[in-house]
């Protein structure tokens, strides 16, 4: 309850003293009203209390400010409607604050009325809040150049206040936006974001190129750190300055997969790419990588094929086609992927760690083959959570739940919000029926994580516990 409603009450109980010493009709009315919001203020019924606010205001034309305060109450109770009718109503009267025209833009962006909480932010100039409002709802509506003009704003106003989170967001959108410009955010958040030195070593490696080139390599830096929205953005202004620019399409189809609600169909991009050379080993293995996350693996196995043709010594391109052979039952022959890509990187811990998983995900030769890659993986790096996990994994299928728990705990000192870790230390503990620490490490992993499947199986586990 804010405060200036609780003021609105007090006056409302002081205009019920009023109305018993005067015998008319309105007063009566008011009496009954006032005694209903009270009861509805101490039940902490938001509903009822707008919609006596607003049957006061209409009574009352007079007390102009209960409109802005049944609006208020109304958003309170997520009835937008009652609460843009009241706030607009209050907005007619010019009796509306500014505080009042942010909630009222709070509640357009709520009923889906984008330009009209644009509009209505954009009316309270150099209102801090209305500005880093404005910055939001720009990202929300993919105009990534109206958000840096925004945020740079904001800044602007707020100097004193520039939090390195902000320099650090900024200096993303700004990479994704002009890579060149960015670097003066970058360099200021490193020291707390290490993944900005990432993106700021992108751009500088480019800045001597032709621009669309830049753009891709920015682009493949934010995809590094899983910044896909922005990374498309990036490619799309690539395939913008060059049209003919093979790589930036490929990297574009596969930015697109990344995206809830895509601005242009992947598959399309992907094909671009290869309809600019149908040997291009890149084109092929994200089409193959397409057709693999649709479950189509013979397509995929197909355009896998053509990329391994041109690259015979990548060894990704034999993990993907060992997947893809697994997925079809083709065990036998998806070992002889893995391992053909651990011949050709044999130092490389990735691709005896992915051997180790294969094995875990598909219960094969765990003993024989799976143990070995895994503990070969940890010993190239000891400090790689994604191996200690897999080491993990390998150890719990085989019965070794005491050595698991310790590479799943390993996995968290070095990473503490590793959420697999987590994940797997939340259903030993459920196994074990230490229902605290079971809770404790899936809540970690719904904290942590963006993985829907995850997620999904974790909140399914949690409704064990939390029903």
């Amino acid at each position: 309850m804010t405060e200036s409603l609780k003021i609105t009450l007090r006056l409302a109980v002081l205009f019920l003293i009023g109305s018993l010493l005067s015998f008319v009709p309105t007063a009566y009315s008011v009496t009954e009203k006032t005694l209903n919001v009270q009861s509805a203020f101490n039940a902490e019924n938001y509903r009822e209390q707008a919609e006596i606010l607003v049957s006061l205001a209409e009574e009352l034309p007079w007390w102009k400010t209960l409109w802005e305060n049944a609006g208020e109450i109304a958003f309170q109770a997520a009835d937008y409607q009652l609460a843009k009718s009241a706030f607009e109503q209050a907005e007619k009267l010019d009796t509306l604050s500014n505080q009042g025209r942010l909630k009222l833009g709070d509640v357009y962006l709520k009923i889906g009325e984008l330009d009209s909480a644009e509009r209505t932010w954009q009316g309270l100039e150099k209102n801090l809040e209305a500005v880093e409002k404005l910055a939001a709802l720009y990202e929300i509506q993919g105009d990534i150049s109206a958000a840096v003009d925004s945020w740079q704003q904001y800044l602007t106003l707020n100097a004193q206040e520039g939090s390195m989170d902000l320099l650090y967001h900024l200096g993303l959108l700004t990479a994704a936006h002009q890579p060149d410009q960015a670097l003066v955010y970058l360099d200021q958040s490193v020291a707390e974001y290490p993944s900005a030195e990432i993106i700021s070593e992108a751009i500088r490696e480019s800045l001597a190129e032709e621009p669309a080139y830049q753009y891709v390599k920015t682009g493949q830096a934010l995809a590094s750190i899983n910044q896909w929205n922005l990374a498309s953005h990036a490619l799309n202004t690539a395939v913008s300055l060059r049209p003919d620019y093979l790589e930036a399409w490929a990297y574009w189809g596969e930015a697109l997969q990344h995206l809830e609600d895509p601005p242009r169909d992947p598959l399309e991009a992907l094909e671009k790419a290869l309809a600019l050379d149908n040997r291009s080993p890149l084109a092929n293995m994200f089409l193959g990588l397409y057709w693999q996350r649709q479950g189509s693996h013979r397509i995929a196995l197909d355009y896998f094929e053509k990329a391994e043709l041109a690259w015979p010594d990548h060894p990704d391109v034999y993990v993907e086609q060992g997947k893809s052979l697994a997925a079809l039952g083709e065990l036998p022959a998806a070992v002889e992927k893995y391992q053909m890509a651990i011949e050709i990187n044999p130092l490389n811990g990735k691709y005896y760690s992915q051997l180790a998983d294969f094995c875990f995900t598909y219960t094969y030769q765990l003993k024989e083959l799976g143990l070995p890659a895994a503990r070969l993986a940890v010993q190239f790096d000891d400090r790689n959570p994604d191996f200690l996990v897999s080491m993990g994994q390998v150890l719990l299928a085989l019965d070794d739940e005491m050595n698991a728990v310790k590479f799943f705990q390993r996995a968290l000192v070095v990473n503490p919000s590793f959420a697999p870790a987590h994940f797997h230390l939340g259903i030993i503990y459920s196994n074990r029926n230490d229902n605290d620490l079971a809770v404790y490490h899936l809540q970690q992993v719904l904290l942590y994580t963006d993985n829907l499947s995850l997620v999904d199986q974790t909140e399914r586990l949690l409704s064990i516990y939390m029903p």
